[in-house]
């Protein structure tokens, strides 16, 4: 900790922090525009200036220094920023009355602010053509230039799709002379400029362009004139379509003239701390239908005659709670197979400290293992990018579908495309890499045929001698293609030492191991070269901050059980942290809560609970305005429309507010039928067990923000994990060996959501621009001789599926990206796991 004195204030805060973020987090304002925390600096609006020991300096890149004097608001300071403002409106179009950013724009608060009350500059106004790009609405005469738009594409969302160019307007320079310094770059930067849409690929469901624009140049084009901002209510709240549990606030009001039926007209986030994706940013036309139901005997008469309960996997913590409850009382099964397997991978696991998203975005190495990220939790990716683009972190990214926008992040992202199956292989590549001991390895030539003879060694340790030669040139790792660059023909390449160099030690030659004969059958079965080993190995020593991401294909992998060992002794053997991403909105509550069975798909008297049964309880997922329904026997609340809470990715356990009215009855009600007092849910929020982590706060005193010191106040982090004990009985097994591929796996299908599907309200979504369907790469589609949007038939055995066809860019392999809901129930597709090989049925 260092310290500083502004404006007379001695304050501390952490070296390499900016002046600008030390400031703020001791609750100091020094007015910005153009600034995003987390982000790097663009010093676009210059309003950031501070005196620093008698210099001028921009806070928002000057980094704090030990006994440094400060002033923030002397005269020439006042008067520089008044006169930048002028600036800022200069031919701005007063439109505040009909603009949808009055209101709540920067730029009217600023103005007032600085005490701008006339304007000494004209100049000739330029035509300039609107644009628009995804759900984006561009108007460039309300831009002022400040380039948050690109910052957070780049730095947040990793897609560099927007970037200030240059106009042709007309831009004198006559104010030179009677301008400052300072003004006059913010005048011409903003004369001279326009932001445009540079991606070579076409962006979906986003929008964080459109949250962090100050004025009213960026909107969301359904939103566009249709309410005032101080006319709308915001309702702060918890996302709920992924574990992320990203914070949001519903801007909600009435809709008819009597204010009886209100209506959610957009999301909004805190951009400062938390970004969020499409699904959370549009996904909000979804909702039950307001009277609900009423036949509660007929609904506590199935749960009586039921022999199991499925649940989904987006239900709330109290919901989780009442059921398994319930189930003690009268003896019936609770299925969720996603939440199951994710629960017996915990029992063997145990207790592992969850990382913080912060904790991501200050890694110098992620590995990810049995994910695809941007599908499963986008928020874990942007903080993977934020690492990278910020931190100069490294990516490693094992899966056997490779993800090109992963890759595409920077010249650090390092994509190894492996085997179906391999994870368990290339774990054991890890603990040996990291000279961990572990029954994992030892066994593994005596359970292969081949022999590997003294001349491959030889020729193993040829390679080993060019691939090290190569990491110390400074090769940079997977050479993706760019505007600049050539394709890579090779699989990757190792990282430029100068991106490297300031948070990672030198690689010590000796510590890099003589290639044995079993790292040569690891290199085998996983389905990798040496030269991959090497680099990867080189990155692991470089880093002294590593964290390793498991996705959801893991916990329902064949070797599951043994990988859980093997990631419980790298966390007790290493310093490498562990990232878990639940495979639902709420996997890690519902596993917490409820005794899951395994569902083995015999005939029984299923009752679904936001899930499909023979008698289901759940949302009717009514799009507003339209009359289309899905079936269910009993409406339930949506989450939109109830309270409760559900447990995040990082083990916080997180409030839902209701936006929207819901007269019906919800999950209490029923449970009232069999002794249970509860007259509502969050009277169970206090009453969560203690024994599984939670604590007894009442829902109405769970906070939900941010700080500017950006520190987290959502919720309450989950206490000593239920799975400890199981956990500790498992610790004295060791390591399995680790069994060997039976042969490589030929697929053409995977499972998987696009990015912005993760259950029912998003399908139903008619705000999403992605829809659930069957994904491919381009050329595959050329090679199919089809068309986006045909109706196209998969076949395998006996059964069939179909769906509409669309075009994934960042996919280059020739597979079928099948979503989730087009599988029918007992669907013979995707038994053995999300890979598969499937026939295309030519239609007749």
């Amino acid at each position: 900790m260092i310290t500083m004195n502004i404006n007379g204030k001695m304050i501390e805060c952490q070296e390499g922090q900016s002046v600008l973020e030390a400031a703020r987090s001791a609750g100091i304002y020094i007015p910005t525009i153009c600034y995003l925390s987390g982000c790097s600096p663009t010093v676009a609006c210059k309003m950031c200036m501070v005196e620093m020991d008698g210099k001028r300096v921009y806070s928002c890149n000057t980094k704090a220094k030990n006994n440094a004097v400060i002033l923030t608001n002397t005269k020439t300071l006042m008067d520089e920023r008044k006169s930048i403002m002028q600036t800022y409106d200069v031919n701005h179009p007063l439109e505040c009355g009909v603009c949808d950013k009055s209101g709540e724009c920067e730029l009217q608060d600023m103005t007032h602010l600085t005490g701008v009350e006339h304007q000494p500059y004209a100049v000739a106004d330029d035509f300039k053509a609107l644009d628009s790009w995804a759900k984006a609405l561009y108007d460039p005469n309300l831009c002022i230039m400040c380039e948050r738009c690109v910052t957070t594409c780049k730095d947040n969302v990793g897609e560099n799709n927007l970037k200030a160019t240059k106009a042709d307007l007309h831009a004198p320079d006559k104010f030179k002379d009677s301008m400052s310094k300072d003004a006059f770059s913010v005048w011409s930067r903003k004369q001279k400029g326009i932001i445009s849409f540079v991606g070579s690929v076409p962006c979906y469901d986003c929008g964080e362009c459109i949250a962090v624009c100050p004025v009213g140049a960026l909107s969301y084009k359904d939103f566009a004139y249709t309410a005032n901002a101080w006319e709308l209510k915001k309702i702060h709240s918890t996302c709920s379509h992924c574990s992320a549990g990203c914070l949001i606030s519903y801007d909600v009001r009435h809709f008819d003239t009597l204010g009886e039926e209100s209506k959610i007209f957009r999301v909004l986030n805190d951009f400062y701390h938390n970004p969020i994706c499409g699904a959370g940013r549009f996904a909000f036309d979804v909702s039950s239908s307001p009277k609900g139901s009423t036949n509660l005997k007929e609904a506590q008469n199935a749960l009586k005659e039921c022999e199991a309960v499925r649940i989904g996997g987006d239900i709330t913590n109290e919901e989780a709670f009442l059921i398994e409850r319930l189930r003690k009382k009268l003896d019936f099964k609770i299925y969720n197979q996603e939440a199951y397997h994710f629960q017996q991978f915990l029992k063997v696991l145990g207790e592992v400290k969850r990382p913080s998203v912060e904790e991501i975005k200050t890694s110098h190495l992620v590995i990810t293992i049995g994910s695809s990220i941007k599908t499963e939790n986008p928020l874990v990716r942007y903080a993977i990018n934020n690492a990278l683009k910020l931190n100069k972190a490294s990516l490693i990214a094992m899966h056997p579908i490779k993800d090109n926008a992963l890759a595409n992040l920077c010249r650090s992202s390092f994509c190894i495309t492996h085997e179906v199956g391999a994870e368990e292989i290339l774990l054991g590549m890890l603990l040996k890499m990291l000279n961990i001991e572990s029954a994992a390895l030892k066994s593994l030539e005596d359970s292969k045929q081949s022999i590997v003879d003294e001349a491959a060694l030889k020729a193993l340790e040829e390679e080993r001698k060019k691939a090290l030669e190569q990491a110390k040139q400074g090769c940079s790792v997977g050479e993706n293609k760019t505007e600049n660059q050539e394709e890579d023909k090779t699989e990757a390449a190792t990282p430029k030492e100068e991106n490297q160099e300031e948070n990672k030690t030198e690689t010590k030659e000796e510590s890099v191991e003589v290639p044995t004969k079993t790292t040569y059958l690891l290199l085998e079965e996983a389905g990798i070269n040496l030269e991959t080993y090497e680099k990867i190995l080189a990155l692991l020593q470089k880093s002294n901050n590593t964290l390793l991401v498991v996705g959801e294909e893991i916990y329902s992998h064949k070797q599951a059980h043994n990988i859980a060992k093997m990631l419980r002794l790298l966390a007790q053997k290493s310093a490498i942290k562990l990232v878990l991403i639940p495979p639902s909105a709420n996997a890690l509550g519902i596993a917490s809560l409820c005794e899951l069975s395994e569902e083995v798909f015999e005939h029984e008297k299923i009752v679904g609970i936001r899930a499909q049964g023979d008698f289901t309880i759940n949302s009717d997922d009514r799009v507003f305005g339209k009359d289309a329904l899905s079936k269910v026997d009993f409406i339930l609340p949506s989450l939109n429309q109830l309270e409760g809470t559900i447990t995040n990715i990082e083990g916080r356990v997180l409030p839902l507010k209701p936006a929207l009215r819901f007269e019906g009855y919800d999950l209490s009600d029923i449970m009232q039928g069999f002794g249970f007092v509860e007259e509502n849910l969050t009277e169970c929020t206090h009453k969560l067990p203690t024994e599984a982590g939670f604590k007894a706060i009442e829902f109405d005193h769970l906070t939900n923000y941010f700080t500017n010191d950006r520190v987290n106040h959502r919720g309450y982090l989950l206490g000593t994990s239920p799975f400890e004990k199981s956990a500790k009985e498992c610790e004295a097994i060791e390591c399995e060996p680790i069994k060997p591929l039976k042969g490589k796996i030929a697929f053409n299908a995977y499972l998987k959501y696009p990015e912005t599907q993760f259950n029912n309200a998003t399908n139903k979504s008619e705000n999403l621009q992605l829809k659930a369907g069957v994904y491919v790469s381009k050329a595959f589609l050329k090679k199919l001789n089809k068309e986006v949007g045909q109706s196209i038939t998969l076949s395998k055995e006996e059964e069939e599926l179909t769906g509409v066809l669309y075009l994934d860019e960042s996919l280059d392999q020739e597979v079928f990206v099948i979503s989730l809901s087009l599988l029918k129930n007992h669907s013979g597709f995707f038994r053995e796991g999300v890979f598969d090989s499937v026939d295309l049925k030519e239609q007749a």
